[in-house]
């Protein structure tokens, strides 16, 4: 098991606005890093029109959710009532920014799958297996095969690659503490790039693209999506 852990919050804009998410997370940057004493990373999601025709995909449905800010904390293993604890306190900071209802929070163990490297755009992605997986065939395919699956297509403009296997317990207490509904994600992914156009790059490979769908069937339910690239801030 991993040492390390992270706690993630996904969440809409108050009224889809933005800009005042943008200025909301640069005012509790330091707060949250005060209060968590670990790394932190704060996104805000990129709608440059250069990503809509990059990323558009046969595969892509309507069915994907978009979220627009995302709190991620790397922290050693946690205790349930520290998550819980945890994230009460961040609730005070995030919930005044977010849009009613659209807060998701998760937590779990962390995989390094890339050695990690620093940069200012970075997928916030969280997803369920599919049904037909079990918990443990999905964790050993995730982190042994689908790994070595991507990471090639992918290439050297891929400077971290890091999977969240979620804990349903350590989750229930994170969201309990939040004051949010539970979610039943199984991953939360994060993959980082330079920026916006080292993450278009790195997914211009179709061929490489249509493998790694193919690898996912019957390991993903696509319906549980919700992602979106994020750009650094703060």
């Amino acid at each position: 098991m991993s040492r390390l852990w992270r706690l993630a919050v996904m969440f809409d804009a108050r009224d889809g606005d933005l800009d005042a998410l943008e200025a909301d997370l640069v005012r509790v940057a330091e707060p949250v890093r005060r209060r968590t004493g670990g790394p932190v990373r704060l996104g805000l999601a990129d709608r440059h029109p250069d990503l809509a025709t990059a990323t558009k995909s046969e595969y892509a449905t309507d069915q994907w959710r978009t979220v627009d800010g995302a709190v991620e904390i790397t922290l050693r293993a946690p205790e349930p009532k520290d998550l819980e604890e945890l994230s009460r306190a961040l609730a005070g900071l995030i919930a005044p920014m977010a849009e009613p209802g659209s807060v998701e929070v998760m937590a779990g163990p962390m995989f390094s799958m890339v050695p990690p490297r620093d940069g200012e755009a970075f997928l916030s992605l969280a997803f369920r297996r599919d049904p037909a997986t079990t918990s443990a065939q999905f964790r050993s395919w995730w982190r042994e095969q689908h790994a070595g699956v991507a990471i090639p297509v992918l290439g050297p403009g891929l400077l971290a690659y890091d999977q969240v296997h979620v804990e349903p317990e350590a989750s229930e207490a994170a969201a309990r503490g939040f004051g949010v509904r539970p979610v039943a994600y199984d991953a939360y992914d994060n993959l980082t790039w330079a920026d916006r156009y080292g993450y278009v790059a790195s997914i211009s490979d179709v061929e490489g693209m249509a493998r790694i769908f193919r690898d996912e069937i019957g390991r993903i339910d696509d319906s549980t999506r919700r992602h979106a690239l994020m750009r650094r801030v703060a």
